[in-house]
């Protein structure tokens, strides 16, 4: 599970095996490891599954992905080509 970027409690990664899939990013909260992780397709900005996240972590990580997506975008390329990923830290 490769960690995209960081933002709080929030963890954007991907699974590697989600590759050949539409591009999306799965988001956790670090404070509830028990949960499920969201997953947000970065094209559309839809929220495929919210998982265990409430909703107002759900609208922060699109208005996270809004402002970020393209980076984070580079860096799910990156890993597919490179096989390494520099985390982004948001703010």
């Amino acid at each position: 599970m490769p960690k995209l970027a960081i933002y709080k409690t929030l963890v954007f990664f991907l699974y590697a095996y989600d590759l050949s899939e539409r591009m999306h990013v799965h988001v956790s909260n670090t404070k509830s490891r028990k949960g499920k992780s969201a997953k947000i397709w970065l094209d559309t900005l839809e929220v495929f599954e919210q998982g265990s996240l409430t909703s107002k972590e759900i609208n922060t990580e699109v208005k996270l992905l809004e402002k970020y997506g393209p980076q984070i975008a580079k860096r799910i390329t990156e890993f597919a080509t490179e096989g390494k990923i520099n985390v982004l830290h948001l703010s």
